[in-house]
Order: structure tokens, then C-alpha cells, then sequence
């Protein structure tokens, strides 16, 4: 049989792509090519998870843009994102947090056949909606000659049903990140403001931080922004004012064997490095937060300045802060996308990303 009886409402959060992995020890997220296909424009498929905001979409089009620039993107209903682009959608799938699989759409089943054969494969199907119909297999696989593997795919022929059918090629064991081994109780160092990693990696990818590239931490905390930045392959520069953090921030790295820059106590506001290739934070706020008691909107007028002139003209920052700091657009940096996430009843968080003029 082609596949397992998985036919699902995808609606609540896969358990498969947040199970626990262990990382091998200094294991960073090199994101290399697939080795399926040889293609200079692809037509890529996302199938975003449901968390009901739009900061799946913008991630998820943030890795595309940061592959290639002129990407270009249809999504004809929600949940479903399409992409024209040089980018390797297997690669952003090993990236991305908000999604449920990413991978080469398919005008036909036809189209399967060259690339799936000799491959361990599976068939799934995803349902937007109710369906009283299961998908046959055999009208989509037929004439690829493929090991089938249910358990430990390398490949799979991703069905989803929604207004229309949508098929792809994808490559979920790719998309498995670890996220429960890297969650704030799992690290030695806790602080209850820490950010889980999954939004933490989403931060990360909305920056359009490459591989390589520099990455900033301006208010490192427990390091959870600045670990997600380091396994996608970033060079991180962390900073605190706190020792605690800077201290906890350090042992937190050193658990999950990542490298960085550096953790450094200072002032945000006073940075210590003159050039960085993309920025992501949460602004602190609160009794507990290590600002010298300056409140987040005197926080972001005096970082703001500081982060122009340690960053590219057209890179990116993004903050997350409280709906009630606004971020206004400046001579130095211009207002891209705004979004915002309702934590519970009293408290809504706002993800700010800016363009560097």
C-alpha cells in the first residue's frame, strides 16, 4: 500500500514536525540543495500551518526573497501559498517553522515520475475541509518506480485538498527541526520571558538572514532567537545588559554545541559592532527586563539610530513588542509589514519588520 491512512483536517499543530529530535553535537542547518531536480525557476508549493495569523505567509515568503529577490507569490485560498522562484523550496522547508510541508508543485502526476524514481517514498493526502471521498493512490503514483517507505521517506507525494487539489513533491523528514528538545524548560538556563523556538526561528527567517551572514541580537535574554540564528548557519552577535542573561545566554548556546560570535554584555543602545547583515528581537518590557529602566518606546527611539548605522541599506530588522509600543517609519528605516499575535485576552504582540533605506 503507497500510504498510510492519514487523511487529516490540518488544522491542529503537527506533532510529527514538533516531536523531539536530538542534534548532532555542533550540528548547524547548512540548508543544502535538493538533489531531485535541476531547475532555475521552480514552482514551489507551501502548505502553512494554522495558527490563524499572518506571519506564516510572511515567513514563508521571506525565505523565498532571501534566496531570490524577485520571487513572486499566488495564494488562491487560505493555508495554501504559491511561489515562482529560483529558491529550492526543499531548502526553505529545512528553514521554515510555520509551515506543514513545502515542495516542487506538480502540473500533473505525471510530472512525479522523474523525480521520485529510485527514491524512498511515501503518498499523503492533507484536507483544508471535510471530505467524505479518501484519494486514491494509484491514480497519482502510477508508473513511478519507487521503494515505498511509510516510516522513513526520503520524498513525498504531498496531496492537498482544498478548493482545488494541489500536488508536490516534498521532503517532510527535512522539515523535522527538534522543536520540543529546544524548548525554554529544556535549557539550562530558564527565564519565563523566554521565547519558544519556533516563533524565535520565524523571527529569524522574516530577518531574510542567509547563511553566513552576520545576525544581531540586540536583547538576547536566554538566547532564544540567537540559537535558532546560529543553526540556520548565521554568525550571531548576542548582547545583554543583564549578567544573568549574558551568562545564561552563553550556557544555553554551549548546551545545543552552536558557535557565535559572541555574547556580550552592553548596552543596546551603545552597540559594540559596526556591521551586521540582519536584526530580530523582542523588545523587553516589564519589571524584569535589563533596560536601565527605560520603557520599550524611549528603548526603540534610542536603538533605532544605533542599528542604521551597523546596518546594509535594504537589510532587515524585525521587532516584536507590545501592540501598545508603535514603531514609527524614520529616515533611516521604512516600515515593510506589520502583524500581531494574541497571546491571551490582555496581551497582543506586534511583529514589526523594517527595511533599512
Amino acid at each position: 500500500m503507497w500510504f498510510a491512512q492519514e487523511r487529516e483536517i490540518v488544522e491542529a499543530v503537527d506533532l510529527e514536525l514538533d516531536r523531539q529530535v536530538e542534534m548532532p553535537s555542533g550540528w548547524r542547518n547548512r540548508i543544502a540543495p535538493s538533489p531531485i531536480v535541476n531547475r532555475t525557476k521552480n514552482r514551489s508549493l507551501v502548505l502553512l500551518s494554522g495558527e490563524g495569523t499572518t506571519v506564516p505567509a510572511s515567513e514563508a515568503k521571506a525565505l523565498f526573497l532571501a534566496a531570490d529577490p524577485r520571487s513572486a507569490f499566488e495564494a488562491p485560498e487560505p493555508r495554501v501559498l504559491m511561489a515562482d522562484s529560483e529558491a529550492d523550496p526543499l531548502a526553505v522547508g529545512a528553514r521554515i517553522a510555520f509551515a506543514r510541508r513545502v515542495g516542487y508543485l506538480l502540473r500533473s502526476p505525471s510530472d512525479a515520475s522523474g523525480l521520485l524514481t529510485g527514491h524512498r517514498v511515501r503518498f499523503r493526502s492533507f484536507d483544508l475541509s471535510p471530505r467524505r471521498s479518501q484519494p486514491n493512490p494509484d491514480e497519482y503514483l502510477e508508473g513511478v518506480s519507487a521503494v515505498v517507505d511509510l516510516t522513513d521517506p526520503e520524498y513525498e507525494l504531498t496531496l492537498v485538498r482544498g478548493r482545488r487539489d494541489y500536488l508536490a513533491v516534498t521532503a517532510p523528514s527535512r522539515m523535522l527541526q527538534g522543536w520540543s528538545h529546544r524548548r525554554p524548560r529544556s535549557r539550562p538556563f530558564f527565564h519565563p520571558s523566554a521565547i519558544f523556538p519556533k516563533l524565535s526561528r520565524a523571527l529569524v527567517n522574516m530577518s531574510r538572514c542567509k547563511h553566513g551572514d552576520v545576525f544581531l541580537e540586540p536583547f538576547a535574554g536566554t538566547g532564544s532567537i540567537a540559537i535558532e540564528a546560529s543553526l540556520v548557519g548565521a554568525d550571531v552577535v548576542a548582547i545583554d545588559l543583564a549578567d544573568e542573561m549574558v551568562r545564561g545566554a552563553s550556557s544555553n548556546m554551549k548546551h545545543y554545541a552552536q558557535e557565535w560570535l559572541g555574547v556580550v554584555r552592553a548596552d543596546s543602545v551603545q552597540l559594540p559592532v559596526r556591521r551586521v547583515h540582519a536584526v530580530a528581537t523582542d523588545i523587553p518590557y516589564g519589571r524584569a527586563s535589563s533596560t536601565r529602566g527605560r520603557p520599550p518606546q524611549l528603548m526603540l527611539k534610542l536603538l533605532l539610530p544605533e542599528l542604521a548605522t551597523a546596518m546594509d541599506h535594504g537589510s532587515f530588522l524585525v521587532l516584536m513588542h507590545p501592540r501598545d509600543v508603535f514603531v514609527e517609519p524614520t529616515s533611516e528605516f521604512a516600515i515593510d509589514e506589520e502583524h500581531h499575535l494574541q497571546v491571551h485576552k490582555l496581551l497582543t504582540r506586534t511583529i514589526t519588520v523594517l527595511k533599512r533605506r
